[in-house]
């Protein structure tokens, strides 16, 4: 797979040179390939959302490049304003996003900055709404009317409208019930499964990481500490810890399990692994 991001010692400063100076990112370097699904971890202030601001330019580095496809995004303002169509940000609670007058103009807001004809815009905003599953007449209706998890779902939709080929977002279940959860979990792998966009997500919630990435990358102090599949990261769960984050509920489980002498695998860290690790060694007991 191609890298479709890259940074490289990528460092970001606020304030420098006042006494109020603050180093956000330290020489972070790294990349994601077309079609990859990375979750982003970390501690608040160990530089995850500073991170993602640089990914379509809405931050510039202090040193370091970002590369979209090759190309430094800030190597001129045509490029740069390229990154905001390549790159879709979802911020945390997106709802807070919606402006215009109907959730159709809402969706339709990125397409036609994109200078795309009319006819492709139209497309791409009822093939994202239906996405997120919001029916056909809610597009006249206006955004603010709708509930809570509408308007995150219209949000969404008007990423999702772009076709960026990066999709970033920042705690995309944040408030949200269980339901809710399962809902935008089932849009955002609904939507990069029939794109094949590379989706790059931050969470708190290491059961998010655990069952929707396919590599974690976990920051700690603005720099990356480390990254690597799921198993391989929740396996140094030491370190983890000391960089005041966790392993995933069920992983926790089954490693009190192994303290206390059951002989059962302590790697996995889904619900549904740890289901099949159990079925085996009771299996293998029958047997």
């Amino acid at each position: 797979m191609n890298e479709v991001l890259k940074v490289e010692n990528l460092s970001h400063v606020y304030s420098a040179g006042t006494p109020f100076e603050k180093v956000a990112i330290q020489n972070v370097t790294f990349a994601a390939k077309k079609g990859e699904i990375i979750g982003l971890i970390g501690h608040t202030g160990s530089g995850k959302s500073t991170l993602i601001q640089h990914f379509n330019g809405l931050l510039k580095p202090t040193s370091g490049r970002v590369l979209i496809n090759g190309e430094d995004i800030h190597q001129s303002l045509e490029m740069t304003r390229a990154a905001r169509f390549a790159v879709g940000l979802v911020f945390q609670y997106p709802e807070y996003q919606l402006f215009e007058e109907t959730v159709r103009r809402d969706v339709a807001f990125g397409p036609k900055n994109m200078g795309l004809e009319q006819a492709e815009i139209d497309r791409r905003v009822e093939e994202a709404v239906q996405i997120v599953g919001l029916p056909p007449e809610v597009l006249e209706a206006s955004p603010f009317e709708l509930s809570g998890g509408q308007k995150r779902r219209v949000a969404l939709a008007g990423v999702f409208a772009m076709e960026p080929e990066v999709l970033v977002l920042d705690e995309p279940m944040a408030g949200l019930d269980p339901v809710g959860r399962e809902e935008v979990f089932r849009f955002i792998t609904g939507y990069q499964q029939k794109h094949g966009t590379t989706v790059i997500f931050v969470t708190h919630s290491m059961e998010d990481a655990a069952r929707m990435a396919q590599r974690i990358v976990v920051m700690d102090s603005a720099r990356i500490l480390m990254e690597g599949a799921p198993r391989e990261v929740f396996a140094r769960a030491g370190e983890l810890t000391q960089a005041g984050l966790d392993v995933p509920q069920v992983t926790r489980v089954l490693m009190r399990l192994r303290e206390r002498g059951v002989d059962i695998g302590a790697d996995a860290y889904t619900t549904e692994q740890a289901a099949a690790l159990i079925r085996g060694q009771k299996e293998g007991k029958t047997c």
